[in-house]
């Protein structure tokens, strides 16, 4: 996704732009198919669906982010500048996934949790 936000430096006329966030956002699924096994890998089998909330909030919270220093980028330097924040902000993302890649590559600890199963046994029900 960071090496799909640069073209956008390069933005001339509105078509390109067009093209090029077409092209950026083709690389969205993948990412989050890596992210969701990467979830289910790693986070305890009673919390699957803490860990998809996390996950869910990082690019809200990125998004809020993101817009507010665009704006700010946008007012100081102009529009073409703005979309230099994305840029930037893919090469922090990849930093930071760097920082994290022997964590994650490695083998997931046991995963903890208890999951109840439902019982195949009929409850019997006395009037």
């Amino acid at each position: 996704m960071a090496v799909s936000m640069i073209p956008l430096l390069l933005v001339g006329s509105l078509p390109f732009p067009a093209v090029a966030l077409f092209v950026a956002g083709l690389s969205i699924a993948p990412t989050v198919i890596t992210t969701m096994s990467l979830i289910e890998q790693h986070v305890p089998r009673a919390q699957p669906t803490e860990g998809m909330t996390w996950v869910s909030t990082g690019p809200a919270v990125g998004v809020a982010l993101g817009s507010s220093v665009s704006g700010w980028v946008i007012d100081a330097a102009g529009a073409q500048a703005g979309y230099g924040v994305p840029a930037v902000s893919g090469a922090v993302a990849v930093a930071v996934g760097f920082l994290g890649y022997r964590r994650l590559s490695r083998p997931a600890p046991r995963r903890g949790g208890v999951v109840e199963q439902h019982s195949e046994r009929k409850d019997r029900h006395v009037a």
